[in-house]
């Protein structure tokens, strides 16, 4: 039992600074870029889509080499490594937003930092399949990646409350204190990570016919696959629409910027505790149970926002409002990778082959891609509708802010449920194809010259 939580707790470790530079991503640093360097918002808007086309392209390039990598560290810890170099260096800079010329500075060193972000997060995320073929302990250390996730979110949100600063915003006195310390933290976890998680079952297998044509060709014939990439792709779209207009909700509407640290810290502690519970519940429900209640808790806490007014009862209610939503949050984010392993392991059963990194690059992928196109086209429609970061928004303003915020992500997000409670591989189903691989890879292995 130690030896589980020793390997889970390495495995799941650089995710916590990692999450410390994604944290503010969407929901802070266009607010920051807006107001410290003067970018308008639709420019932001653009720059976040525009990074996300380059990630539509070296994801899979990196998940393809991952899976192909052959070393003594085997095919996943050095890409991790890399990643957390480049991270670091990118993450300097970006949250060290100029006075000038930042929506240049932004569009660079998004990029700098998505692609280390990339490099850590395929590999890493692969590495899950690798260390377990059993059902229930894959949603466990899913639960773990999302409490190290969301652990960095808590200590981004964090820092900005200790009594060296003299406000509690998250600003430019306090991005290089954040930065500085996800800098420190990646480096140390990356080591402990590699250093003392095993690397699990060998994935990579004989290339000798493996071109990324055949593997894009094994992708789009897997069902579940198709069903789960719509599902969480839906989702992901609705939650950045809702994260790129989280702080503009909270300043220019109801005017408590001041409180958006606490309601972070408060919805992370819940979300931490959350993503402990929801591998227990998915014995119940199913993985893909998860994530059907979690998009429609989404979509049912997105119905209570709309009627939140400025005023006293804003904060708690504010603060109550998005525990409930990190709740089924939660259950996305776990059932999410969890899912996907599962995916890889048909994929297996029917093509002979592993191709997990190319599979989890496209769960990465979904996250990011969705998130930020999301995030790119709200924040299109609220500057289009005219919506002012610096308030007085009233008529269409507001109508085109409220589209954006709440509409558009409650139809996707009652969309994805619909997607969720269709996915095939149920518990029953992923029992017979774990057993099945199982009896080929033991055959392979008596057949093998010694």
């Amino acid at each position: 039992m130690a030896n589980r939580f020793l390997q889970r707790l390495s495995y799941s470790a650089p995710l916590l600074p990692l999450a410390m530079v994604q944290a503010p991503a969407l929901s802070l640093l266009p607010s920051i870029y807006a107001r410290t360097s003067g970018v308008d918002i639709a420019l932001l808007g653009t720059i976040l889509f525009a990074t996300r086309l380059f990630d539509a392209v070296i994801d899979p390039t990196i998940g393809y080499l991952s899976d192909g990598t052959r070393s003594r560290f085997g095919a996943r810890k050095p890409w991790i490594v890399l990643g957390a170099i480049v991270v670091s260096i990118g993450c300097w800079f970006w949250l060290s937003p100029p006075t000038s010329n930042g929506a240049l500075w932004f569009l660079v060193w998004s990029l700098v930092v998505y692609l280390g972000w990339s490099l850590l997060e395929v590999p890493h995320s692969a590495w899950l399949a690798d260390l377990t073929d059993d059902y229930d302990e894959r949603s466990r250390l899913s639960g773990w990646r999302a409490s190290a996730m969301i652990g960095g979110t808590l200590v981004f949100f964090a820092i900005p409350l200790l009594p060296i600063f003299s406000t509690t915003a998250v600003n430019g006195d306090t991005l290089p204190v954040i930065a500085g310390t996800a800098i420190a933290l990646l480096l140390l976890t990356t080591v402990f990570s590699v250093g003392v998680t095993r690397q699990g079952r060998p994935r990579a297998m004989d290339d000798a016919d493996r071109n990324p044509l055949k593997v894009l060709k094994a992708v789009w014939s897997n069902r579940p696959f198709r069903v789960l990439f719509a599902s969480l792709l839906l989702g992901q779209v609705a939650s950045g629409m809702v994260g790129a207009l989280y702080v503009f909700y909270m300043d220019a509407y109801l005017h408590i910027a001041d409180k958006v640290a606490f309601v972070a810290i408060g919805v992370s502690i819940i979300s931490l505790i959350s993503t402990q519970i929801w591998p227990l519940i998915m014995t119940k429900v199913g993985k893909h149970g998860a994530l059907a209640i979690g998009a429609f808790g989404t979509a049912a806490t997105l119905v209570v926002m709309a009627f939140l007014r400025p005023g006293p009862m804003a904060f708690p209610a504010m603060l109550g409002v998005f525990g409930l939503s990190s709740i089924t949050a939660a259950s996305i984010t776990v059932a999410m990778y969890a899912l996907m392993a599962d995916v890889v392991d048909y994929d297996e059963l029917r093509t002979g082959r592993n191709n997990a990194a190319s599979y989890f690059s496209l769960a990465t992928l979904i996250n990011k891609i969705g998130i930020a196109v999301g995030g790119g086209v709200s924040l299109l429609i609220a500057g289009v509708f005219g919506f002012d970061i610096k308030g007085g928004n009233e008529g269409v303003a507001m109508a085109g802010f409220f589209t954006a915020f709440i509409v558009i992500p409650i139809v996707l997000n009652l969309t994805s449920v619909g997607l969720a409670l269709r996915f095939p591989l149920t518990r029953r189903r992923q029992d017979v194809v774990s057993r099945r691989l199982a009896i080929r890879r033991a055959r392979a292995l008596r057949s093998a010259p010694s």
